[in-house]
């Protein structure tokens, strides 16, 4: 069961960072640690895109870029000892979370070798790279925050077909790879208007469980030190103090 250590809560949060920075970087790591929780439940409680998928996305994109963010600025400052200038973050790492997933993928590689227990740390990422499911999520995610919200928009005033894709049929390739990789979501109850409704559920559950799993994941190499010393504290903040590790992640370690 993760907790916050006190310590975390001082000001003074890192040499690194003013007294103002610290607390900067505390209220977004709480922002992060609610979007998410709210971000997985949103996905859980999902039933029709067409009228909730929209919130999903929205809340989706941006946890996932506030999550990655907060993340690489503390490896930033391990790093370079400065948090990233806001040029940076604009500019250079954008609003691309498939880029802004690259970058942490790499953080993570690079940090293994100062976690606290190797191992571990490296069975986290291992899930993390080995999931098949997330790279399709963060993809309607990434398409839905870089234009998708306008998507729509964009045909309507230039009565054109859009130049990608709309976001609702990026997240039909999410559930058709788990209906089509994963044995129990192999069937359809077409035609039983209460069992489809249960099937929908539970795959969409499915995909909330790949969204925590990242989230716990990242949490965890946080606190082994994979994003340095400041990530230490950020990885214990970014989580639900009392919040159980996903059973996937249990079963897979």
């Amino acid at each position: 069961m993760a907790s916050s250590p006190s310590q975390g809560r001082r000001p003074g949060l890192h040499p690194a960072l003013s007294t103002r920075q610290g607390f900067a970087l505390l209220e977004e790591a709480g922002s992060v640690r609610n979007l998410l929780h709210d971000s997985v439940e949103a996905i859980r409680s999902l039933r029709f895109v067409s009228l909730h998928g929209d919130g999903v996305f929205t809340l989706g994109s941006i946890r996932v870029e506030k999550a990655m963010k907060v993340m690489l600025g503390c490896n930033e400052v391990e790093a370079s000892g400065s948090w990233p200038s806001k040029k940076t973050l604009k500019d250079d790492w954008g609003h691309d979370i498939q880029k802004l997933s690259q970058l942490l993928d790499t953080a993570i590689e690079r940090g293994l070798v100062r976690s606290t227990h190797t191992g571990y740390a490296e069975t986290l990422a291992t899930r993390i790279s080995e999931s098949t499911a997330r790279p399709l999520l963060f993809e309607t995610f990434a398409r839905y925050g870089k234009s998708g919200r306008f998507h729509h928009l964009d045909v309507l005033a230039t009565n054109e077909p859009g130049s990608d894709d709309p976001p609702s049929e990026y997240w039909e390739r999410v559930e058709f790879h788990v209906r089509t990789t994963e044995p129990e979501f192999a069937e359809v109850p077409y035609g039983d208007n209460q069992a489809l409704d249960e099937y929908e559920a539970r795959l969409h559950s499915r995909i909330a469980d790949e969204l925590e799993a990242w989230w716990f994941c990242v949490h965890r190499l946080g606190v082994q030190g994979c994003f340095g010393e400041l990530g230490k504290k950020i990885g214990w903040e970014i989580w639900e103090p009392g919040r159980p590790e996903p059973p996937i992640v249990r079963n897979y370690i």
